[in-house]
């Protein structure tokens, strides 16, 4: 059993943390918890808690592979001390499915590079997480069924008590994890989260966890993030790093610090160009491109002088209507937080 950690697994640890950390910190990103604004059963100390309880497994992550099935045991893990060290629920389930193959594909590479941060770093980091994920396998299937059915989560809360069949993966900025029930609406009633022959369904079937991905990411933008090679999560990070810069040398148009301005523009921006799956999962896809429009008319406005500071006033009126609405693009947060760390191996500077 491993007992010492390296400087490296240290290093991809802390980007882990800091990455959840600097996403649910960002203000304002209009919909999603965050320092001014509290959800009624999740507070913004829940979710700091919830990304320092997850460090002992990021460290254990580096010094993984999915040979060994760790997937599904470290994402049970970190759900568990989530869950163990504060109250609010479900915190991080989507940005954990996204972070821990990334921070597993960083050890590999890490060992190669020798713990140097760049773009070429970034690049193999991401090629490496996608293969992680296709190897995947029937264990890590069923220690994410356990994560979910052992975590904080009421099914029948969501929404409107709608019992649509929809994916599972949307989840990560609600207190419940979702109304979907289903992996596949061919296949409801073998991967039917409340089916208690789910596991054995999954074991005699012989499903890994990227087969269930597969079956979701039509409909869901983390399982699709598995899919593509977190095509959505890298381009978050190209944005994220060029907004910064933008932000160094135009300090007056920043809002916060310069890595504030540029998480809230780059999320603007994604929520202007993409319907957010989890709003589509709680309400349906009207709702959805509804805030998309009205994120893309903001950004419009701007005219691509990313002039944050005068555009405060109109993200900060429709984070406050989304927030009255219980509207959180809760997909998004998860994507950004995942751009977030693959920014910081890249060599972004905070």
């Amino acid at each position: 059993m491993k007992t010492n950690t390296t400087a490296n697994e240290e290093k991809i640890a802390m980007f882990a943390a800091t990455a959840m950390s600097l996403e649910v910190s960002s203000y304002p990103k209009p919909g999603n918890v965050h320092r001014l604004k509290d959800f009624k059963e999740t507070t913004f100390e829940h979710f700091l808690i919830s990304a320092l309880s997850a460090i002992s497994v990021f460290l254990k992550a580096p010094h993984s592979d999915s040979k060994t099935n760790d997937f599904g045991s470290l994402f049970y893990e970190a759900v568990l001390k989530s869950q163990c060290f504060q109250s609010g629920g479900n915190t991080h389930f989507g940005t954990l499915i996204l972070l821990l193959p990334l921070s597993m594909a960083a050890g590999l590479v890490f060992n190669d590079e020798k713990g140097n941060s760049s773009e070429k770093t970034a690049k193999k980091v991401i090629e490496k997480a996608a293969d992680i994920c296709k190897k995947t396998t029937v264990e890590d299937a069923i220690g994410f069924y356990k994560a979910f059915e052992m975590s904080n989560v009421s099914v029948q809360k969501i929404g409107n008590g709608r019992s649509e069949n929809k994916t599972i993966f949307a989840n990560s900025k609600s207190s419940n994890l979702t109304n979907s029930k289903t992996l596949d609406s061919t296949n409801s009633k073998a991967f039917d989260l409340t089916n208690s022959n789910a596991v054995e369904n999954i074991q005699s079937l012989k499903t890994s966890l990227f087969d269930l991905m597969k079956r979701g990411a039509q409909r869901d933008m983390i399982a699709k993030e598995w899919v593509t090679g977190f095509e959505k999560s890298a381009l978050f990070s190209k944005k994220l790093i060029e907004n910064k810069r933008f932000f160094e040398k135009n300090p007056k148009k920043c809002y916060g610090s310069f890595i504030n301005s540029a998480v809230v523009y780059t999320f603007m921006e994604f929520l202007a160009e993409f319907e957010d799956t989890f709003i589509m999962t709680k309400f349906n896809q009207k709702k959805a491109s509804k805030i998309r429009m009205k994120a893309s008319k903001i950004i419009k406005k701007d005219n691509g002088k990313r002039n944050l500071i005068k555009m405060i006033p109109k993200i900060q009126q429709l984070d406050r209507k989304m927030q009255k609405d219980k509207i959180n693009p809760g997909s998004l947060a998860d994507i950004a937080a995942a751009g977030i760390f693959i920014s910081l191996l890249d060599g972004m500077a905070i």
